[in-house]
């Protein structure tokens, strides 16, 4: 099932095809997982890395810049880097508001080079959870002049049924798509929305 999840997240980050389309809204990683409650779940984070071939110079751009993120993370954006600042991500950026990707999301720390922090939503499938937020750290680390770690942590997850689909989405979707396709696109130049690369190396998941 992961692996037509993770089709179908390219399906959507590509643009091929409607949001309502992506029948996966219904299902989850661990069909069996089960209910727990919020006090179990408060700290339930995801956690990933991945080691990029690039500079840290480099990869912080990636994220920072309009010309970094159409690169590897959607075909479009709307950034203002700064704290408190717009961070939206369009993975469809012809749609109706709402329907773009990820939008109305802020930058909530900077540490130039080190640190990145924003708001994320959920996808308009799951809109109660969409009307929330939660938040996305990244942070580089240099391990050489021509190599980062980079490491991905998202939090603030509530619980139930429908929180549990999301953090699911996210999993696959952060760790089989939009890390690999940052790595991808360092290595072998930015992504081609019209014939994106599938089966890459997944990034590293920590904690689940």
């Amino acid at each position: 099932m992961r692996t037509r999840i993770a089709n179908l997240l390219l399906v959507a980050l590509m643009i091929l095809a409607p949001l309502e389309q992506l029948s996966f809204a219904t299902e989850t990683r661990s069909p069996q997982r089960k209910q727990v409650s919020a006090q179990q779940y408060s700290e339930r984070a995801i956690k990933l890395e991945i080691v990029l071939n690039a500079p840290v110079e480099r990869v912080w751009k990636a994220w920072t810049t309009t010309e970094g993120i159409r690169s590897f993370f959607a075909p479009d954006c709307d950034i203002d880097l700064r704290v408190l600042g717009k961070y939206d991500i369009l993975f469809a950026p012809g749609a109706p508001a709402g329907f773009r990707g990820a939008e109305n999301n802020l930058i909530l720390a900077i540490q130039e080079g080190k640190l990145l922090s924003f708001t994320w939503d959920a996808p308009p499938m799951f809109p109660n959870i969409r009307k929330q937020r939660t938040s996305v750290v990244i942070r580089l680390a240099q391990l050489d002049p021509n190599k980062t770690k980079l490491s991905l942590t998202h939090s603030g997850w509530g619980d139930g049924e429908e929180w549990n689909k999301v953090y699911d989405y996210f999993i696959v979707a952060w760790g089989e798509v939009v890390l690999p396709f940052l790595k991808h696109s360092l290595d072998s130049g930015p992504i081609d929305w019209k014939n994106p690369p599938n089966k890459l190396p997944k990034a590293r998941l920590i904690a689940d």
